[in-house]
């Protein structure tokens, strides 16, 4: 997978769940990178993708907001690592890990510090980056793009 279809995909993902969870996105603009991952040697031919953006939601609606996340996001073949929620005198707070074994994706939601929005950071598996010279297929024309 190129850097351009990770990207890609995480970008997808993202827009899934904030598109299905209905709460309108947060003022701060949403953030899609590549970084480099793996160890000392590896770390010139490896990266990794990750979108990050957040969704308004109230203290009160933090709880069912997670709950109604889960089903989402295991409606789209991801398996839940980590799943809490705690709302303590109506100040809701979660937080919730679920990974993809198919393309090794991670979906990581969190409560922001007060709970009023909720941070949404898809990140791809460290991959390995097409060689030097080699032309990224995602880039040629009718080149299909991950679902």
């Amino acid at each position: 997978m190129s850097e351009k279809q990770a990207m890609a995909a995480s970008e997808e993902y993202a827009r899934k769940i904030v598109d299905a969870l209905g709460a309108p996105r947060a003022k701060s603009k949403p953030s899609s990178d590549t970084s480099p991952c793996g160890n000392e040697n590896s770390m010139v031919k490896n990266f990794w993708a990750l979108h990050v953006e957040n969704v308004v939601v109230s203290p009160q609606n933090q709880e069912a907001t997670f709950l109604k996340a889960r089903g989402i996001i295991e409606s789209m073949g991801f398996r839940m690592q980590e799943f809490a929620t705690n709302s303590v005198g109506g100040a809701g707070a979660g937080n919730l890990i679920a990974m993809n074994s198919e393309d090794g994706f991670k979906i990581t939601l969190h409560s922001t510090s007060p709970p009023e929005e909720i941070g949404i950071m898809i990140s791809s598996p460290c991959l390995e980056r097409a060689p030097e010279g080699q032309t990224d297929p995602s880039a040629q024309p009718g080149a299909s793009r991950p679902s």
